[in-house]
């Protein structure tokens, strides 16, 4: 199981020309990670701000099709249609039932919508980069290895998670576990699981060299280029004319 964990946390081989530094592509857009932390930092920025439904539209379509752009297609519309369905209800449904429960969800559902770029975006930032990748880049913006490697080790820490719980429910259907029991079965092992897979996590790392002092060589060639400035360019655009005229508009 130890030697398992160490593969999985190594991650996949790379594949083509990643190992030289080529970028893998989806789309039409292939950014390099630091583009898109840089854009869910304007996302956030964007949170804070008074803006008008015109100007929240305008910012969630852009965000969406930066999505598709990067070959996200079915992303992009999963979460245009989120939206759809969140105003919809923000507007439509909770103004004709009123009570407190509607002002209970009112609350609710506004704050999802204040932080719905900070999720489109951050959901782009996982899925279009891997753990090296976010890793790499970090590097590069010269973060602290007292942060980093606990980042990474967070990062690679879910995905192990997740597939421990897979392997539970398989073994809860082989068994025909009543539903009662379900629970019980499914939370207790999984809590068990958590802590044996972070002290693996810990060892595989120490295999790996983490704690060697000098600078580690690094597959990944990562380089800003033309795309990657105009989409930060267009990010800080969008956050000065939000902040000039997005309230009225």
């Amino acid at each position: 199981k130890f030697w398992n964990t160490f593969w999985h946390a190594a991650g996949p081989v790379p594949q083509g020309g990643t190992i030289l530094g080529g970028r893998p592509r989806r789309g039409a857009l292939a950014l390099d990670p630091r583009t898109l932390m840089g854009v869910l930092l304007a996302a956030s920025v964007l949170a804070f701000m008074g803006k008008g439904v015109t100007a929240e539209l305008c910012l969630v379509v852009a965000v969406g099709l930066l999505q598709t752009l990067c070959g996200h297609v079915r992303m992009a519309l999963g979460f245009v249609a989120a939206y759809a369905a969140l105003m919809g209800v923000l507007y439509v449904v909770f103004p004709h039932v009123g009570g407190a429960a509607a002002t209970m969800f009112t609350i609710s559902f506004t704050f999802a919508r204040k932080i719905y770029l900070c999720l489109m975006t951050g959901a782009l930032l996982v899925s279009d980069s891997s753990v090296h990748r976010i890793s790499a880049a970090l590097a590069k913006l010269k973060v602290p290895q007292s942060v980093l490697i606990p980042l990474t080790v967070t990062f690679r820490y879910f995905p192990t998670l997740k597939e421990e719980a897979a392997h539970i429910r398989d073994a809860m259907s082989l068994r025909s576990i009543p539903a009662g029991s379900r629970a019980e079965c499914f939370v207790v092992p999984l809590v068990m699981s958590a802590t044996s897979t972070a002290d693996e996590l810990s060892r595989a790392a120490t295999c790996r060299g983490i704690e060697n002092p000098a600078p580690s060589t690094d597959t990944e060639r990562l380089s800003m280029r033309a795309a990657d400035w105009a989409v930060l360019a267009i990010s800080a655009l969008a956050v000065a004319a939000v902040a000039l005229f997005g309230g009225s508009a």
